[in-house]
């Protein structure tokens, strides 16, 4: 798990904005075993009733919101997802580079050259040639795989798989919003004062406290 992140369902909720009950269909069966079944899997074993997610599969979920989001069906965002894992031979296709969507169909950049207009409707491979906006700029992506590497998730705040476990930190430090937010809270609401005990800006100490605000469910006692 050192390095690919680790994520109780709970938290892919909180960081993607899906409800509970809909990560949990995403990545677990229906006590009845009805529907579809889960469209993706984890890539970590469940002990002793736990369950967790990689990074990987964070990525997955908040792409696949994203997609929800922008309206697309959910048959289409399945459909897509088995296609792509399919072609690619992918475990994560969702976390890969230069996916698109026009709000109706996910579109994938298909050809080779980095600058190319050419994209292909995932499902009906139609051709289209112009540019599509990125929306999912937020990500970073590796060159050479074209997986996420960190995920830009709110101002100054970023989820990064190699640092403190993956949980969201403070982006020019590395310090969790965990914790300067529990600090904040515990020094009777002084940022001047976090920012001096921890090096880093006042800036970062706001924006670790909304996010916790936004993103979070934990409080110091």
């Amino acid at each position: 798990m050192i390095g690919n992140g680790v994520y109780q369902l709970s938290e892919v909720s909180r960081y993607t904005r899906v409800p509970r009950s809909t990560v949990r269909a995403w990545f677990k069966w229906r006590s009845d075993h009805a529907g579809h079944g889960p469209l993706f899997r984890s890539d970590y074993q469940s002990v002793g009733g736990d369950y967790a997610v990689s990074f990987l599969n964070l990525i997955d979920a908040y792409v696949a919101a994203f997609f929800r989001a922008q309206g697309v069906t959910p048959a289409i965002i399945r459909n897509a997802y088995i296609v792509l894992q399919n072609e690619l031979k992918a475990e994560h296709p969702f976390a890969r580079a230069d996916l698109y969507t026009d709000g109706v169909a996910i579109i994938r950049r298909t050809a080779d050259e980095v600058n190319s207009p050419e994209l292909t409707d995932v499902l009906t491979k139609q051709k289209f040639f112009g540019e599509l906006q990125d929306y999912l700029s937020r990500i970073d992506y590796i060159e050479a795989t074209k997986l996420a590497s960190r995920w830009r998730i709110s101002s100054g705040v970023v989820i990064d798989p190699l640092v403190s476990f993956g949980k969201p930190v403070i982006e020019s430090f590395g310090v969790t919003t965990f914790v300067l937010a529990n600090q904040y809270r515990a020094n009777k609401e002084n940022a001047a004062l976090v920012a001096d005990l921890f090096g880093v800006s006042e800036t970062d100490v706001i924006n670790a406290v909304t996010f916790e605000a936004e993103h979070g469910t934990r409080r110091a006692a």
